[in-house]
């Protein structure tokens, strides 16, 4: 594995080249300079392992706001759909969780956005990245989707434990298990993770 210094090398580059979004000029405003802003994407990348990563990456922006303690609402609201799907997978890699992402499954068709792999319980995601509630009726049909695709995910992979079914969502449902599915409000993503053991008994594991 590169060192940090090799990440922060091969990510700098001349400030009249940088064109970035507003994650990273918010980072730019948080670390005081373009060069802060970078090192501390730089050591984003480097925890993550992301050799080919882009210092102005917004995704990894948002990251590296979240470690200067930006809120995690905030950020995810300004990534789009894909973005916001790397940004949990972003999450999830922090804490040590092996990733893939937009796994296809076939006979009938779907798609788990992101799976987090880990020796306990792993995570099935499907990232929603709705801006209005959805209301428990239209939740509890999500879950049930989600459910039944982490049921084929599990019998179609070999050595894995039990999963979880979550849905990530920028707005707040108010509920948060629904039908044996976390219904997860990415400012608590964070800390659904560190106590997913706790809710076990709330969840309908596959």
């Amino acid at each position: 594995m590169q060192s940090f210094a090799a990440y922060v090398q091969i990510m700098s580059f001349a400030e009249s080249e940088v064109v970035a979004g507003p994650l990273f000029q918010l980072l730019v405003r948080k670390t005081g300079s373009n060069e802060g802003a970078m090192s501390a994407i730089a050591d984003v990348a480097f925890r993550m392992g992301e050799p080919n990563a882009v210092s102005t990456d917004e995704q990894l922006a948002g990251l590296a706001l979240c470690a200067w303690g930006e809120d995690i609402e905030r950020v995810s609201k300004s990534l789009t759909w894909r973005d916001f799907e790397r940004f949990c997978s972003g999450i999830l890699r922090a804490r040590g969780y092996t990733v893939r992402q937009n796994i296809y499954l076939k006979r009938p068709r779907a798609q788990v956005d992101v799976f987090g792999i880990s020796d306990g319980i792993s995570i099935a995601i499907d990232c929603k990245h709705w801006v209005r509630a959805a209301g428990y009726s239209g939740l509890v049909k999500q879950v049930e989707a989600q459910k039944a695709r982490a049921t084929r995910l599990r019998e179609s992979l070999d050595r894995i434990g039990p999963i979880a079914s979550v849905i990530l969502v920028l707005v707040d449902e108010g509920a948060r298990f629904v039908a044996g599915g976390a219904i997860v409000p990415v400012f608590a993503f964070g800390d659904f993770l560190d106590n997913l053991g706790s809710y076990r008994s709330q969840l309908d594991l596959r």
